[in-house]
């Protein structure tokens, strides 16, 4: 394969532009956006937040 169209990241996982990502790339991208994701849905929601989604809901009432 040329430069072109194959390149290595720093862990020599090949990415080729045809294939894409490799699973086990994939996998390991997953499961950190996963952890991301948990922790910040574990976050407390602003009180200024809440309270802006109460004023919309409240809004579309009428």
């Amino acid at each position: 394969m040329s430069q072109a169209t194959s390149n290595q990241n720093r862990q020599g996982v090949a990415l080729s532009a045809e294939e894409g990502l490799s699973p086990n790339l994939q996998a390991h991208i997953g499961r950190h956006l996963r952890a991301v994701f948990d922790e910040v849905a574990r976050e407390p929601i602003p009180d200024r937040l809440l309270q802006l989604l109460k004023d919309l809901e409240r809004s579309g009432d009428k």
